[in-house]
């Protein structure tokens, strides 16, 4: 499952180490599935309420450790929204996304478009 995708930002499939850590308890997920863009991810968890703050490290081609907030919950998993992003978690999260985009993808991207 891959969670509503109701934002304006494409998500990009994803599977890597992620922890969360809600207050001092941090969860970690080894092989952690889900989706992924500029404003938060969708992973396959346990149930964390909506409104519930936590920290959130992903780690792949990158480290991004930032701060969010779950904003969806349903038997699938969680949504989280990732709040006080910087320009350098930008940038992770910019190689996140390139580094998980299916390599058709970004072949079709590197083309010249024909006129």
């Amino acid at each position: 499952m891959e969670g509503p995708n109701i934002g304006r930002y494409p998500r990009t499939q994803f599977c890597c180490p992620i922890e969360l850590r809600v207050g001092n308890k941090t969860t970690r997920l080894d092989g952690a599935s889900g989706n992924l863009n500029l404003h938060g991810l969708f992973i396959q968890a346990r149930s964390i309420p909506v409104n519930t703050p936590l920290r959130i490290k992903i780690s792949a081609v990158c480290v991004l450790e930032v701060d969010g907030v779950v904003r969806f919950c349903d038997a699938d998993g969680i949504g989280i929204e990732f709040t006080g992003l910087t320009d350098d978690h930008r940038r992770c999260i910019d190689d996140l996304i390139a580094h998980f985009l299916p390599q058709e993808v970004l072949a079709r991207a590197a083309k010249p478009k024909a006129h």
